[in-house]
């Protein structure tokens, strides 16, 4: 028997995820959200019936409501599920739900989670596993945030954000980084670490997780697994790392054995060291090592990561979700060795009042890679204005600590002055987690 399923704020990118899921098994999926999007509109297109706006009357007692950390008890379709007893899921109760009698391989960490989950669900796919998959970006080769496999992997992006990391059980995993963002939440770093200290523990397969060996933070962790990286004590060492125009190109010692000249078309070493993890991990999982390098070399990407929005009077145009000071460093630094004669121009958007302030320190030493940079107006994300955190302060650190070029934008004005602003050979990119990313198709229609 079909069971209904409604989502509170549906066109969300963790929430669509599974909605999409839901939708391919043969649920009956509706949802709400305050505007029309690409994304609602792929799901109407798999059948859900999505209204605009969030009302009371959108709920009906026999569904399963589903809802994310974002979502507030005073929102009146949250209330409405209350009032008439339905099944209510966190979007991490939901997503633990569908990954029962699983292979689940998760993919945590502060950057990259996105990138590394996206390439190890595509690598899975060329060598036939079939895998299921929730990621918080679009996978440019699936076209799809989240997909319902035929086979027993899961490939789920586990998000620590909110601290839902720590209820995940995986037979395998793949970590990253571990960074202090999202302190609104965890508060302390200690809290932080235990957050992933109990992600670790729940990993049911040593020989199957993946953990990043040249992260200070992971370790003092020291967790069991398989450490990955740069450093020689790493138990897979990447080495011989290249990079020519857009494509990564290293070797990886593992098992005794030298793997040469691995390509992925991704540029900059952290994302040679993504690759170099779902490498790993895909030849435990018996995976064929000529399929896997298929998949590394035919792998398009992932939505808002470095991504291509266009180019017009030899400016190219590029957009990437980096918000915090460690993702646009590692970003600007790829773009600058794929470019070195170009002039590249970020665009900065910062996001949210308490990371800005959280990051204020770093911002100085951040964007050394870029010849400009211009800074626009704070991205809230729902946070109320925090006295003293302006965007001025982001350009006194820059102005201090660093002589690249920066100036301050308006975002209204944003698109209309940068048109006017670039120059032939250019590369800009914007960078930020809220409407930046509409900017590059604005100022392309600017020209």
């Amino acid at each position: 028997m079909k069971r209904a399923f409604h989502f509170i704020g549906i066109g969300g990118i963790g929430m669509s995820s599974l909605a999409r899921i839901l939708l391919e098994k043969g649920e009956v999926v509706s949802g709400s959200d305050l505007a029309a999007t690409s994304m609602t509109e792929s799901l109407c297109s798999l059948g859900a019936k999505i209204s605009l706006g969030q009302k009371a009357e959108n709920i009906s007692p026999a569904q399963t409501v589903v809802f994310s950390t974002d979502i507030k008890e005073s929102n009146p379709e949250f209330q409405a599920a209350v009032k008439l007893r339905c099944e209510m899921q966190h979007r991490c109760g939901c997503l633990l739900n569908l990954m029962k009698n699983k292979d689940v391989l998760a993919v945590g960490g502060t950057h990259g989670k996105t990138t590394s989950s996206s390439l190890l669900a595509w690598v899975l796919e060329v060598c036939g596993f079939s895998p299921s998959f929730a990621i918080g970006g679009i996978v440019a080769n699936f076209k799809a945030n989240g997909k319902a496999g035929e086979g027993s992997c899961f490939v789920a992006e586990a998000d620590e954000s909110d601290g839902t990391l720590a209820r995940y059980r995986s037979f395998g995993a793949i970590v990253t980084n571990i960074g202090l963002d999202h302190m609104d939440h965890h508060q302390t770093e200690e809290r932080l670490l235990n957050c992933f200290r109990t992600f670790f523990s729940k990993v049911q397969n040593e020989a199957f997780c993946f953990w990043c060996g040249d992260d200070k933070r992971l370790q003092t962790l020291n967790p069991k697994g398989v450490s990955y990286g740069f450093h020689e004590n790493n138990r897979l060492r990447v080495d011989h790392f290249r990079q020519v125009g857009w494509t990564s190109i290293f070797d990886v010692v593992f098992d005794g054995k030298r793997f040469a000249d691995i390509e992925v078309l991704l540029a900059g070493e952290h994302h040679a060291l993504n690759a170099a993890a779902v490498f790993g991990l895909s030849l435990r999982l018996g995976a064929q090592e000529s399929k896997i390098r298929e998949a590394l070399k035919t792998f398009k990407g992932v939505a808002r990561r470095c991504e291509v929005k266009g180019e017009k009077n030899g400016i190219l145009f590029l957009d990437d979700y980096a918000h915090h000071p460690t993702e646009i460093r590692a970003t600007l630094k790829a773009i600058r060795q794929a470019s070195p004669d170009r002039r590249i121009v970020a665009v900065f958007q910062p996001h949210r009042y308490t990371r800005t302030r959280d990051c204020m320190g770093m911002y100085g030493s951040t964007f050394h890679s870029a010849d400009q940079v211009i800074v626009t107006d704070i991205h809230a994300a729902g946070e109320s204005p925090i006295p003293g955190v302006e965007v001025c302060h982001i350009l006194s650190e820059l102005e201090k600590n660093s002589s690249v070029k920066c100036r301050y934008l308006p975002r209204e004005d944003l698109s209309c002055k940068l048109s006017k602003f670039l120059e032939k050979g250019d590369v800009v990119v914007t960078l930020g987690a809220g409407n930046i990313t509409k900017v590059a198709v604005e100022t392309l229609e600017a020209f």
